[in-house]
């Protein structure tokens, strides 16, 4: 049987430690590529929580305040990472608190 600090494939947990600080630089990375295309460019300002659970890849949960140019926004980020792809590999969702037809979906 498994104990809480076991990984369970599948299972949402909440990051910590060195693990939560590679979660948030794979999170400015992602924001920084999404800027160079098409996409906005948003920056951290606050993250609230960071989560992750292993489906074909790994699935970060972020729940955070972006801002962009002076605009700060509560914000729902989901990053889809599979870096064994060489082409499109990081899925970035992102959703903005109280805008429901405003959000980012992008894969790259």
């Amino acid at each position: 049987m498994a104990d809480r600090g076991d990984n369970l494939c599948g299972g949402i947990r909440q990051i910590d430690g060195e693990n939560r600080e590679e979660a948030l630089d794979l999170l400015k990375k992602t924001l920084e590529t999404l800027a160079t295309g098409d996409g906005p460019s948003l920056k951290v300002v606050n993250v609230t929580s960071v989560s992750s659970q292993v489906v074909a890849g790994t699935l970060y949960r972020y729940k955070v305040q972006l801002s962009q140019d002076d605009n700060v926004k509560e914000s729902y980020v989901e990053i889809w990472s599979q870096p064994w792809l060489k082409e499109n590999g990081t899925n970035i969702k992102i959703k903005f608190d109280g805008e429901e037809n405003n959000s980012v979906d992008k894969t790259f």
